[in-house]
């Protein structure tokens, strides 16, 4: 009977060391376009990213080659420490080089641990400053509950998120960076002769399935973000702390399927002359273009220069930086201010959108812009003379159910 019962101890005990510390599980479904969520469960519940940490590894970088601060061919250092980094890895060696390109392409395909140190390295004096710029970055995006400890998502005791923060930055990514977003769909990549294979199932079997991220570490179980397009309309499908891979990626399929089931409902709604009653969207700077303004730029310049030292590459592009975000960063107060209320496919949409913010703010002087940037045409409203001023405009607005955030003076 002892015998009996401390082997029943034991494989109890064995089943709460291999379940995940967390024992939550979590998921969001969004429209990619409105932002509107479809599927919410513990949405804002805490739980550890795992590798969807490099997510906003690639924003960051995203970010810098928008800037012009680096290019898919620059070449990036790499380090002893990121060659000693756990797996999944890509095996890099201390001393050599790697592109950008396959930098990208490894975090994207091979979850490569050792390569986002990489980055990190590259784009900050150290992962532990480019930590902080990502969670910067990700709290003025509108993830106002993750903390990023690292770039590659491999445990840390405080780095968290939440589904719907996922799902935000998810947005963020498709939206302010079009012309990257077809390389989370790519099935392979080779690096140094070898190739590499996506393991994603969902970009395997789903119908329309665009990529995007999986990761997996034991604090939290199996995670996965997952975006697919159907019928011209593309939704997110968030998935966080599976106990297995299969579930995981069971789950994300059905969400997407229930997703686009409500996508056909809203439309059936629609036509009827009725409104569907979806839940409230996500933050819409994520929805909106351009990208949030990027204070942390500068810092990154920075290191591009320090990177271009130790490769021998000679500095081509961080003073251009420079002098771009000097204006973003309010040192030109003689200049007016303005504000973004919204990104919309026709001008004519932009254009009411902003008399209405227009008339809601009753401020003479507001001058209305509507610039395109492919494929949408920016709503914005012109003439504060600070920063501040814009500021309170935007939060004025926003009890009104608009988003706004600032934008920098004579803002492209």
């Amino acid at each position: 009977m002892i015998r009996q019962f401390f082997s029943g101890l034991l494989f109890l005990m064995s089943i709460m060391l291999v379940r995940p510390v967390w024992a939550d599980s979590a998921a969001v479904v969004a429209d990619a376009q409105s932002g509107f969520i479809l599927v919410s469960d513990h949405a804002t519940t805490p739980l550890p990213p795992a590798s969807l940490t490099k997510l906003m590894t690639l924003y960051m970088v995203f970010s810098a080659l928008d800037k012009g601060v680096i290019t898919m061919d620059t070449e990036l250092p790499i380090s002893e420490n990121a060659a000693a980094q756990p797996r999944s890895k890509l095996y890099v060696k201390a001393g050599e080089t790697m592109t950008v390109r396959e930098a990208v392409l490894a975090l994207i395909i091979k979850s490569a641990n050792d390569v986002a140190v990489v980055v990190a390295e590259s784009l900050a004096p150290s992962e532990a400053d480019f930590a902080k710029m990502m969670t910067a970055v990700a709290f003025q995006m509108g993830l106002k509950d993750t903390v990023f400890k690292n770039a590659s998502g491999l445990h840390v005791e405080g780095q968290v998120t939440t589904a719907r923060d996922m799902a935000i930055l998810t947005i963020a990514l498709i939206n302010h960076f079009p012309q990257y977003y077809s390389l989370f769909s790519e099935p392979s990549f080779k690096y140094k002769g070898k190739t590499y294979y996506s393991h994603n199932i969902v970009l395997q079997e789903y119908e329309g399935a665009e990529g995007l991220k999986t990761g997996y570490v034991s604090a939290v179980g199996y995670n996965i973000i997952a975006t697919a397009t159907q019928h011209d309309r593309r939704i997110i499908s968030v998935v966080l702390g599976q106990q297995t891979a299969l579930r995981r990626d069971l789950q994300a399929m059905r969400l997407l399927d229930k997703g686009f089931q409500k996508i056909k409902g809203q439309t059936i709604a629609e036509k009827k002359g009725q409104i569907a009653a979806f839940q409230n969207p996500l933050n819409r700077r994520a929805v909106i273009a351009p990208p949030i303004e990027q204070s942390y730029l500068p810092l990154i310049a920075s290191s591009i220069r320090q990177m271009d030292k130790r490769v021998g590459k000679p500095v081509y592009l961080a003073q251009r930086l420079e002098a771009a975000t000097a204006v973003e960063q309010g040192d030109s107060a003689s200049e007016v201010w303005g504000v973004q209320v919204g990104a919309f496919d026709s001008q004519e949409r932009a254009q009411q959108n902003a008399v209405r913010a227009k008339s809601l703010l009753g401020e003479k002087g507001i001058t209305i812009k509507t610039p395109r940037r492919h494929p949408f045409y920016r709503s914005r409203l012109f003439g504060f003379e600070r920063k501040t001023d814009a500021a309170h405009a935007c939060d004025a607005l926003e009890k009104h159910q608009i988003a706004c955030f600032v934008v920098p003076p004579e803002a492209p």
